[in-house]
């Protein structure tokens, strides 16, 4: 028999095809996801200590009313450590906030949100069309817009005097999300309670919203939760993009009846 030799520089070549074919071939199983995690605990001395301007903490805090304020109180969370405390007074025909903003990520479709954070309301509040919770696209409207910037999102809502979490999404086009789920519970007052909102992007029917007290699930549904560049279209606008970039927690909107004030503390933000 006759001996076949490989050379030995052939021999590596066949070995560096193998591995990169196999590479290739293993490429679509290896899909990439961009994840972004942000969480605080409000550990600091004043509400500025909150603003690096590396923006490595919050962007910014946002206030319409000079009587509207957010403050670190020392010793009120349940941890016995610092929380955030905001005011706002009732809106008029504008729209009264005191919130605190994040940005620097991008939510895009398919991607899942979760948004958690412990508050303490006051006890017997009116907490009808109270706005907590705001992930909204700052970057999305036309430059060459002749309407102004709506900063298209979804928003977590109040919408009876006891507190019953909604979804609203009046500002991607649609009606507020409507819940799955047959029982309605109110937001616990007077004690502190963890609330996480969830979230499945989507400017279709894969979307869904779900929302938790204490752990227990007391909203869900399916929908849109993304904006719908046809909606827009109706109106003559063209949304330069269609994701998320920036999100605010507090009091995004005071529309009750008269002045609010909430604690929150142990905010996490994360992206999968």
């Amino acid at each position: 028999m006759t001996e076949v030799r490989q050379d030995p520089i052939w021999r590596l070549f066949s070995l560096s095809f193998a591995a990169i074919l196999a590479i290739l071939v293993a490429a679509p199983t290896l899909e990439a996801r961009e994840t972004y995690n942000f969480s605080d605990d409000f550990e600091v001395s004043r509400l500025n200590d909150l603003l690096k301007e590396d923006k490595s903490r919050w962007t910014h805090y946002q206030n319409t009313f000079p009587q509207n304020k957010a403050e670190i109180v020392p010793e009120a969370a349940p941890s016995g450590g610092s929380a955030l405390r905001f005011f706002a007074v009732p809106s008029t025909k504008k729209v009264s906030k005191s919130d605190i903003e994040k940005e620097g990520f991008e939510l895009r479709p398919g991607q899942e949100v979760r948004v958690a954070a412990l508050f303490f309301l006051p006890p017997n509040a009116d907490l009808k069309d109270l706005f907590l919770i705001d992930i909204e696209c700052r970057e999305c409207w036309p430059q060459d817009s002749i309407y102004p910037n709506q900063s298209p999102g979804v928003r977590l809502k109040l919408r009876d005097r006891d507190g019953t979490p909604s979804v609203e999404r009046r500002k991607i086009g649609h009606p507020d999300m409507r819940n799955d789920l047959r029982d309605s519970v109110g937001l616990p007052r007077g004690r502190w309670f963890k609330l996480e909102w969830r979230l499945t992007l989507s400017d279709d029917e894969k979307g869904s919203s779900e929302i938790l007290i204490d752990d227990n699930r007391v909203f869900f549904g399916r929908g849109p939760t993304l904006p719908s560049s046809q909606a827009f279209e109706k109106w003559g606008i063209r949304l330069r993009e269609i994701m998320y970039d920036r999100f605010q927690i507090g009091i995004t909107a005071n529309s009750t009846p008269g002045p609010i004030e909430m604690l929150i503390d142990d905010v996490s933000f994360q992206l999968e």
